[in-house]
This record gives structure tokens, C-alpha cells and sequence, in this order.
């Protein structure tokens, strides 16, 4: 299956193919996350560590590795790094550093991006108000985010990464688009819903676009799985998943849905992130 990009931007390397590693930057690779492990580092709550298990202290940087199916353009991140078998010590990254020709990780030309600053965790809200720029000089086929080196031995607590793909990669592939605000443009920003009161709902229109130049996206399943939003396809029942037979190539789907519902006054309050998917079956 393809998964298409996500709306926010906010890459979702735990289900589109991307393989991640843990390990030194003398050593290599050392620990492979599974899906379940790579979910939490993408997610959201600071009560997890993702890496199932410190790796332990590798006496040189520690780093996490992003091998992306194909090229992209990075935008931004936010990152954070915690140690679980010692002190309460963290620490966000020192370096990322991307490559368009390693095999391994450790060979092949990195190129060190410009950074609009590091990550801090003084609060939970510090993943959505903390996100800096990242700056490559093209779009690169993988990533190596590096701690400083007397950070030794750190587990990856949060990794959020902001990019699409670039330009002539996977050309067979959906696109999300704006209905609201810029009708037929792919979003570039968050479909954000802001500071919502408790007890009350509000609907957002969206569409996707097969952007393949000849290939038809058959059997499209578009997920969204949250207690506070749900999609749908006519606006009136809404539920975890929508089915669309087929998209021709170059064309958009029909208008689709997704509501947000706020929980009832006197629950408690706090930031939400929904995540859409859209999977197809098979192109022909």
C-alpha cells in the first residue's frame, strides 16, 4: 500500500516505508525500531520512550537514523532525547545531517543542515510550539540526527519531522488539497481547528488528488482513527474510514469531511493531533 503525505506536513515515518536506526556515528546501526516503537517517537505523549530499551552507552554521539523510500525536502523538526537506565538527564539534537548516497549510514557525503534552533521540553505543549526550521541545500534520500557527544547513550523520546517529498519522486501517488481556505492547492500549512471550547463541533472540507500522469488509484481507503475527529464522504455519516472505488489519474476525489467534536464541558483540556491516511489497493 501508499501512504499519502500527511496534511500537517509532519512526516509519518513510522507507516510510509521509512527504516530507522539507532546506533554511533563511528559504529553504525545498532537497534532497528519496530512499527509500534517507531509510532511512539512519532507521537506525541513525553510519558513513553520509543526505542523499547536503551541501547546503552555507545561512547560516541549517539544518532537515529531516517531512510526515506524516496528523496525529500526537510523542513523542519522537533526532537527530544531522554536517558532511561540513569539519571533524569535529556537533551535535544546537536546535528542533522542528511545524504543522498549512503548505504549504510555511515559512508556515502553527508551534508550538516542550517538549524532555526534546538528543541527544549519545558512543557507538554513544547512539540507544537517548538518546531524549528531545518535547511538542506536539496532534498536527501536519508537523515542521521546526532546528540552532543557528552550525551551519551540517549534514547529518542520524540522525533517529529516537517517535509514532503521532492519534486519527480514516486510520481503514482495522492495528494491532500484544501477545500476551505485555497480550493485545489495541496496544503502547505496545518488544517489547524485552533483553541476549541469544550462541547462543541466544527467541519472542515478537503479533497485528494491522484496526481499520477497516467495511473488510475484504485481502492482508496482513507483512515482517521481519534476520539475527537471522524471523516466522512457525504458530510452527514461520519466514522474511522472512507472508501473511494477508483480516482483517475490527474482528477480529484469528490469533497470529503472531517469533524472535529470537542469533549463535553468539564473534561479536560489539551492539545490533539488527528492523523489521516489515505491507502491505495492498486494502481492500473
Amino acid at each position: 500500500m501508499v501512504y499519502a503525505a500527511l496534511p500537517d506536513r509532519r512526516i509519518p515515518y513510522d507507516v510510509d516505508g521509512t527504516v530507522v536506526g539507532y546506533g554511533s556515528t563511528v559504529s553504525g546501526i545498532s537497534l532497528f525500531p519496530n512499527a509500534t516503537q517507531k509510532g511512539v517517537i512519532n507521537g506525541f505523549s513525553y510519558g513513553a520512550v520509543g526505542d523499547g530499551g536503551n541501547s546503552g552507552n555507545v561512547g560516541v554521539t549517539y544518532a537515529v537514523w531516517m531512510f526515506f523510500p524516496e528523496q525529500r525536502n526537510i523542513a523542519a523538526y522537533y526532537a527530544w532525547f531522554t536517558n532511561v537506565n540513569g539519571p533524569n538527564h535529556t537533551s535535544s539534537v546537536s546535528a542533522i545531517k542528511g545524504s543522498n548516497d549512503s548505504g549504510n549510514g555511515v559512508d556515502g557525503t553527508w551534508e550538516t543542515a542550517s538549524l532555526g534552533g534546538t528543541s527544549t521540553r519545558n512543557t507538554d505543549l513544547d512539540w507544537r510550539t517548538g518546531i524549528k526550521s531545518v535547511t538542506f541545500t536539496g532534498p536527501k534520500a536519508s537523515l542521521r540526527l546526532e546528540v552532543p557527544t557528552n550525551d551519551q547513550g540517549l534514547c529518542p523520546h520524540l522525533i517529529h519531522l516537517y517535509g514532503k517529498k521532492a519534486s519527480g519522486q514516486t510520481p503514482d501517488d495522492l495528494i491532500f488539497i484544501d477545500h476551505d481556505t485555497t480550493p485545489g492547492v495541496e496544503y502547505v500549512t496545518p488544517e489547524d481547528f485552533g483553541d476549541r471550547p469544550l462541547g462543541t463541533t466544527v467541519v472542515r472540507q478537503f479533497r485528494l488528488k491522484n496526481v499520477s500522469p497516467t495511473k488510475v488509484a484504485n481502492a482508496v481507503v482513507l483512515t482517521c482513527s481519534d476520539a475527537d475527529f471522524t471523516i466522512s464522504s457525504d458530510g452527514t455519516t461520519y466514522g474511522t474510514t472512507v472508501n473511494i472505488t477508483s480516482i483517475a489519474a490527474g482528477a480529484e476525489s469528490a469533497t470529503l469531511y472531517v469533524k472535529n467534536t470537542t469533549p463535553a464541558p468539564g473534561a479536560a483540556l489539551g492539545p490533539r493531533v488527528a492523523r489521516i491516511t489515505a491507502a491505495v489497493g492498486s494502481w492500473t
